[in-house]
């Protein structure tokens, strides 16, 4: 019987009909023998499926070094795998001033003073940042500052737009992928994103610092980043690492939400010498991990005591940690010899011991990565004397000796905020 594949009309007239079979048999055999092997002959059976590339985002690609634009922190990559978690509880402490709070319940206008000095803390810093200079002017009523939050705009006023002073603004690189990956700010918007009026979906100004969405890979694109130090290849541990082990989203590393950013305890220490063994600004990005390359090398080589040998948190109480340690006219340590307060104290005065051209990391020296020169018995007004007074400060509570509110020190904020987990009145903050 003829196949009904045949046609009706024979297309090779006058064939035998034996012939037409031949060739029907020789057409239909690579489709035989494409279906015994999926669909596909040997060579192509072999070969892996082709790569799909990932969808690009489209809404950046466009943008030029220098362009101010306006994103949610949710949309900012991070470029380096650890932050350190005391400058964050410093931040968080510090911008939660507690309403309820007690000391100057029965005068309003000191407890004014002390929301505008925490709370008033958060706006003033989020203006700068966002290239808005500060708050246009302190908060006037507590119920003002109650009112007042992040994430309505229409609560707080800046003194100016936001992006108006673009030198202020945090970094970003546009990637091959068209993402956003930030290449300074990760302290700053990890802040923001843990404080309760921010969050994830905040809106934040970042200029633009470089745009590769033209380079052909993944790859390329890292490869840039490396030679060009816009990213920092290094974990919490001070432990090379590779770019897929970058963590997806800003903020710590915690049990309620996936990703996180481990913690550099050597980055804290770095940052609570900052005014006392060095200056912070217009230096390169990632200056501090290379200064705590460079303390971690010290201790490594028994030039200076392990971070280890310091009480810096639990088990040790909070007096423990927040025991004064400071420096007298003669630069000679006084006070304890193993706070959190000395470490910082040891710290800065190894940093400060170099000279200009000492290389800390790499070709960067010390110079360049901001160094304070420490004389001893210098005069008032000096960098040596504001770096001791700064010293002296980081461990201070909030309020003077007539029981009026004042700043309190860095480390008294983050030390407190570590210990009770949120603001706290009471023993938790030692009030």
């Amino acid at each position: 019987m003829t196949p009904t594949l045949l046609p009706s009309r024979s297309p090779l007239p006058g064939a035998r009909p034996q012939t037409l079979l031949r060739l029907l048999a020789a057409a239909l055999l690579p489709l035989a023998l494409a279906a015994c092997n999926g669909g596909a002959d040997d060579d192509e059976r072999d070969d892996p499926p082709a790569a799909v590339a990932p969808p690009r985002n489209t809404a950046y690609l466009e943008t030029r070094p220098g362009d101010v634009i306006r994103v949610r922190i949710e949309e900012l990559r991070p470029t380096q795998a650890a932050i350190g978690y005391d400058q964050i509880y410093y931040k968080l402490g510090r911008w939660q001033g507690d309403f309820d709070r007690p000391t100057w319940a029965a005068d309003p206008a000191l407890q004014l003073d002390y929301l505008n000095r925490t709370v008033g803390k958060k706006f003033d810093d989020y203006c700068e940042d966002m290239g808005g200079t500060e708050r246009a002017q302190p908060f006037q009523t507590i119920a003002e500052a109650r009112a007042a939050r992040l994430d309505q705009p229409g609560t707080f006023t800046c003194k100016d737009a936001p992006g108006t002073h673009a030198a202020n603004l945090k970094t970003v690189a546009v990637g091959w992928d068209g993402n956003l990956y930030l290449t300074d700010g990760h302290h700053t918007f990890s802040s923001l994103r843990e404080i309760f009026d921010g969050g994830p979906t905040l809106p934040v100004w970042v200029k633009v610092d470089a745009n590769y969405s033209d380079l052909p890979s993944a790859a390329a694109f890292w490869q840039r980043m490396v030679d060009e130090r816009r990213t920092w290849l290094r974990d919490g541990q001070n432990q090379p690492i590779t770019v897929d082990q970058l963590p997806a989203r800003l903020g710590r590393a915690d049990g309620q939400e996936a990703g996180g950013m481990q913690e550099d305890r050597y980055r804290s220490l770095v940052y609570f010498t900052r005014d006392i063994a060095y200056n912070n600004g217009n230096l390169p990005e990632f200056a501090e991990f290379l200064w705590g390359d460079w303390l971690r090398r010290q201790a490594a080589g028994g030039q200076l005591p392990s971070l280890d040998l310091y009480l810096t948190a639990a088990p040790a109480s909070t007096a423990q940690i927040l025991a004064p340690a400071t420096l007298d006219k003669d630069l000679l340590p006084q006070g304890a010899n193993d706070s959190y307060a000395a470490a910082v104290r040891d710290a800065s005065l190894k940093m400060a011991a170099l000279a200009d051209a000492d290389i800390v990391y790499g070709d960067r020296d010390a110079a360049g990565l901001g160094r304070i020169a420490l004389e001893p018995n210098a005069a008032g007004g000096s960098p040596t004397k504001k770096a001791r007074d700064t010293l002296e400060e980081l461990p201070r509570h909030d309020v003077k000796a007539d029981d009026t509110p004042r700043g309190a020190g860095k480390l008294w904020f983050a030390v407190n905020y570590r210990n009770c987990g949120k603001p706290a009145a009471g023993t938790c903050w030692g009030w």
